[in-house]
């Protein structure tokens, strides 16, 4: 074997050797876990639409980045597919945020950023990689290789969610319903016709609620500059549009974009 090849065998073996190095586990996490990756945690951040953090055993926090999930970047410097980020993010915070939920692996544990990479399971029989493509929230992600099956339940799900026009993939406008048939569309995208009785502050957050108070928009405090006319709201109809949740028992839709927020 000539000197350039075994320079060249050499070279390469270290940079694998140094990729494996970096792409394995903490010590804290190995602490946490027994050396094996974790089968359950808690949800306690959504990044967006296919990144969240676990808190695993004895407080361990790790990034979770879904296998087969593609979701658009939050600081997209173009506003709709920002907008489609926001409601992919809004879509996993509903489903996700605080519940407890198994995971499975694949090839391989993790990504080149260090995150843990992972099938998520909040019910049994739920896997949330298909749930989120399946519900037109996210895209089937294929550049890098898993599991085959997995693949083309994926790639069906987001076929499925293109021909149902679902999601981000919906074509026309929502449809605009009142604060008393809320509650029959949770977990949608849907435009809500109220009268806002009640601007109030809590939390830095701006509340707009409806006269009933069983229905509210709200404006985290760093979207605000975008909403100026936001406050002057009160006794005054208006339509806001996004994805319809459920925070502590109350409907709402949270506002980031102007063009969430109308007058009538």
């Amino acid at each position: 074997m000539r000197k350039t090849e075994i320079h060249c065998l050499l070279a390469w073996s270290i940079l694998t050797f140094l990729l494996l190095l970096a792409l394995s586990p903490s010590p804290e996490f190995r602490a946490a876990t027994g050396d094996a990756f974790p089968e359950s945690g808690t949800i306690v951040r959504v990044t967006d639409g296919d990144t969240v953090t676990i808190r695993f055993a004895d407080g361990v926090e790790r990034k979770v980045r879904f296998i087969g999930v593609d979701a658009p970047e939050m600081d997209d410097p173009r506003e709709d597919v920002a907008f489609r980020a926001f409601l992919s993010k809004r879509f996993a915070f509903h489903h996700l945020y605080g519940r407890d939920v198994r995971l499975t692996y694949d090839f391989s544990p993790l990504d080149e950023h260090g995150r843990v990479l992972a099938y998520v399971w909040p019910e049994e029989e739920k896997l949330f990689n298909d749930l989120i493509i399946r519900q037109g929230f996210a895209a089937a992600f294929l550049k890098y290789p898993y599991r085959k099956d997995y693949q083309e339940r994926f790639r069906a799900a987001e076929a499925e969610a293109r021909k149902g026009n679902r999601g981000f993939w919906r074509q026309d406008p929502p449809a605009i319903i009142s604060v008393s048939e809320v509650r029959s569309h949770i977990g949608e995208v849907i435009s809500v016709r109220f009268r806002c009785a009640e601007v109030s502050r809590r939390s830095s957050f701006l509340y707009l609620r409806s006269e009933d108070k069983s229905f509210e928009a709200l404006v985290p405090p760093d979207r605000l500059p975008f909403f100026p006319e936001s406050e002057s709201c009160g006794g005054e109809e208006i339509i806001v549009t996004g994805f319809l949740e459920e925070f502590r028992g109350r409907p709402q839709i949270m506002l980031s974009f102007p063009r969430q927020l109308r007058l009538t």
